[in-house]
This record gives C-alpha cells, structure tokens and sequence, in this order.
C-alpha cells in the first residue's frame, strides 16, 4: 500500500465532499484550519466520522454522516478482492489493498460515497441546523488528508472495518489458491505477503514412501512450536521497514532496547505483547502505553521523552522559558520550570526536552499524568503552542 497507489481514493472523496458543500464559503474556511493543526483524532463508526475542532478559544464536536454499505455490497467487494492474489496478500497482512480505491477493480463499488449521501453536523450554531460549517469542512479536509494513509476511515464509516473485510476475503480463500502473487512496480514481491499467502494455500499432499526399502525409522523428541504465522509476517514487515530505514538514513535516535520494544508495542497488533513487555521492562502498563503514544507522535526520542524529560541547564531552560513568554498573549498563566520541563499548570500543558534536542508537548491528562502530544520541534515556543492546541481539541480528563 503506498500513497500514490490510494490516491484515487482521496481524490474521489475531495469531490464527494466539495459538491456536497454545495459552493459554501465553509469549504475554504475549513481548510485552513485543518492546515493549521485545529482537527484533533478522528472517530469513525457505521455511518459516521466525527473528530473535535478546535477554532476561536472553543472547541466543537463535527460529524460528517455517510450511508453504510449494504450486505450484498460488502459480499461483492469481497468477491472481488478474493480474485486477486494481490488483493488477498494486502488483506491477510494486514494492508488495505491499492485496488478499493479503484471501483472498476472493486466490483463496481465504490468506497467514496456519493455527493448527495454527505450530510453534515455539529455542536456549533450553524452544525447545529445540519448544514457544514467551518468545523464540519475541516473534519472534511482533514479526512482526505490522511485517507492515502489510512483507507480504514472510510470503511469504517461505510460499515465495516478493514478487519472483518480481511476475514471475509480469508473465508473466500481458504483452502483455495489465490494464484501466483505479482510483483510491485520496482520489480520487488514483499516477504509479508508472500508468507501471508503461502499460510492460505492448501497444504501439499505428502510424498508416497516406498515402505520396503525403509528399514529403520528413528524419531527425536518433537520440536518446539514456532511462532504464529501473523507473528512472522509482522516480523518480516517490521524487519523490511526498519532495513529501509537504515538504507535512508532516517533512523532516528536514539533507538536502544527499550525504544526498540515500544516500537513493537506502537505496531499494529502491538498491544498484544504489552504483559511481555511489561514483564520484560518492569515499566507499568499505563506508562508503556503513553509510551506507545510518544513513539508515534516522535519515534524513540517521543517515547524517552514521554518516560523523563531529558536533564537541561539552568540556562537552557530560561532560554526557552522567555522565548515562550515572548510569543505568548498578555494575561495569560505563568510558564514554570518544574524539573526539566516547563508547566504552565493553569492551561494544563507542558513542554520536555527530549534526547535529539528538540521540545515535546504534552496535556494534563488526569491527576498530575501527562499525556505526549503531537507537534515536536526544535523551536519551545512552537511546541508549547503545538500544546495548548492539542489541550484546546482534548477534554480534560478527571
């Protein structure tokens, strides 16, 4: 799956969403403040995509409501995915496969709803009468941002997740040959879906033994159980994307065992080795999983910043504490040195500094926990803004 190959996806739903804006001035209001960071996490479920906005000092609930798929339509993409191996081998390792972006290679079904099917909603004045507003249209831009790297928004919202699509194409296959897989445009098959492939082939009958000219038979103890195939399908992906990156040089540091394991943790399925992890590190649950949220938001140095601030100078830390102040509105909570960081606990956000040198933000989470936000930077007055923005999208938690 690459962003180019689902780009006709987010193409199709920037039309979708345009026309069923019906020419109002939310639609460009809306995309600048999905530019500027004002969409928090986004929410789907059968029917609907909804995400906090935040814009003016207040933040607004938006929703975009879409019509579900129907059964018999779920059946036919499935169908359809089923007959190609390269389809089949995305699904089975857990990748959305390049063709739903395609309706003429998804059965005749499209992923993007239609323009007329797009409603809007939202907590403010204007959402509140169900037409878009500035709110709304963000959640609309936002939504085709992060659709090449995340198709399952739609299909969540169209019905069914990209899980339960991969386990209805798997009972199409099973037992059956998919077929040979093709290889990728540079000429290259990946190991992952080869594997994922070969588990869904049907086993080969044994080689008939002549059993005359077999005299003796000697037998070991049986061996050990190996791993579970998922398990080495993820290995070999994780192993794929960790060799490009050195390759690239865009390793970023510092990544020791412990950074390595809330990698592993922040992966798909990760979550599934969190009691091992706790176990291995001693670390507690709740403090891995922040962890996890770290890493993806800043890789190891998000996730080492999220256990401790990096140890700073007196003097760097009032450098960054007046550049804060310096870019902040008269009135506003006094910025604190409290350790290594800078609190500004009447607004509940923080900035750390982490082990590359550069300024992480986080939010009051609940008590005095503090949950990694989006928005590392060298710059401690552009994180500390990138704070108050994530604290403006997230509730404060009791």
């Amino acid at each position: 799956m690459t962003v180019r190959s689902l780009a006709p996806l987010a193409g199709a739903w920037k039309q979708a969403f345009h026309l069923a804006t019906n020419g109002s001035g939310s639609y460009g209001k809306g995309l600048n403040l999905a530019r500027n960071g004002a969409v928090a996490q986004i929410h789907t479920q059968p029917g609907k995509i909804s995400a906090p906005v935040a814009a003016k000092k207040a933040t607004h609930q938006a929703a975009i409501h879409l019509p579900e798929l129907t059964a018999p339509q779920w059946d036919t993409l499935a169908a359809k995915l089923a007959a190609d191996p390269q389809a089949v081998a995305d699904l089975v390792a857990n990748r959305i496969p390049a063709s739903i972006a395609d309706s003429g290679h998804a059965g005749g079904i499209s992923i993007a709803p239609p323009a007329d099917g797009i409603t809007f909603s939202c907590s403010c004045p204007t959402g509140r009468t169900h037409r878009v507003c500035d709110h709304s249209a963000a959640l609309g831009h936002a939504v085709a941002e992060r659709l090449t790297a995340t198709p399952s928004l739609l299909l969540g919202a169209r019905g069914m997740t990209a899980r339960a699509l991969a386990a209805h194409v798997r009972d199409l296959v099973d037992g059956a040959d998919p077929g040979p897989l093709p290889a990728d445009t540079n000429g290259t098959v990946r190991a992952a879906q080869l594997y994922s492939l070969a588990a869904h082939r049907p086993a080969q009958q044994p080689t008939d033994l002549d059993l005359d000219t077999v005299s003796t038979l000697t037998w070991n103890d049986a061996p050990h159980p190996g791993p579970r195939a998922r398990d080495l399908a993820q290995m070999t992906a994780d192993a794929a994307a960790r060799a490009q990156a050195l390759l690239a040089g865009t390793t970023t540091a510092p990544h020791d065992e412990l950074a390595d394991i809330i990698r592993i943790l922040a992966s798909p399925d990760g979550t599934d080795h969190l009691a091992a992890a706790q176990h291995a590190t001693e670390v507690p649950e709740p403090t891995l999983r922040a962890m996890m949220i770290g890493y993806r938001h800043g890789g190891p140095a998000g996730a080492h910043a999220t256990l401790a601030a990096t140890p700073a100078t007196t003097e760097v830390l009032e450098r960054a504490r007046a550049a804060v102040h310096a870019s902040r509105a008269v009135g506003l909570g006094a910025v604190t040195t409290d350790g290594d960081a800078l609190t500004d606990t009447s607004a509940g956000v923080q900035i750390r500094p982490g082990p590359d040198g550069r300024w992480y933000p986080f939010t009051l989470w609940r008590g005095d926990e503090w949950r990694p936000a989006p928005g590392a930077c060298d710059d401690p007055a552009e994180a500390f803004r990138a704070a108050r923005r994530a604290r403006a999208a997230r509730p404060l938690r009791r």
